[in-house]
């Protein structure tokens, strides 16, 4: 069974937040993203980093259907990446 552990959306600066989601596999990577763009405001944007290959695929098909932009998603190392999301 998997630990766990309260995921927090932190303020990087004004309008931009982030979310720490490494460790976490399907569904539940999807389930915390919708919940934290939920969360911030319209205009903001969400920089979620992950570790679960297939939400890279998942979360932005769900941003996209919930009518939010896509503005990128990066590799960052051989495990991790980062998808940032605009609330729209």
């Amino acid at each position: 069974m998997m630990e766990q552990r309260k995921v927090e959306i932190r303020p990087l600066e004004k309008g931009k937040f982030a979310i720490d989601l490494r460790g976490y596999t399907c569904p539940y990577p999807e389930i915390l993203a919708r919940r934290a763009l939920e969360a911030i405001s319209k205009n903001d944007v969400l920089e979620i980093t992950l570790d679960n290959a297939p939400s890279c695929e998942s979360i932005p098909a769900a941003a996209e259907e919930l009518k939010h932009k896509v503005l990128g998603v990066d590799k960052l190392d051989q495990t991790s990446w980062k998808i940032s999301i605009q609330k729209c």
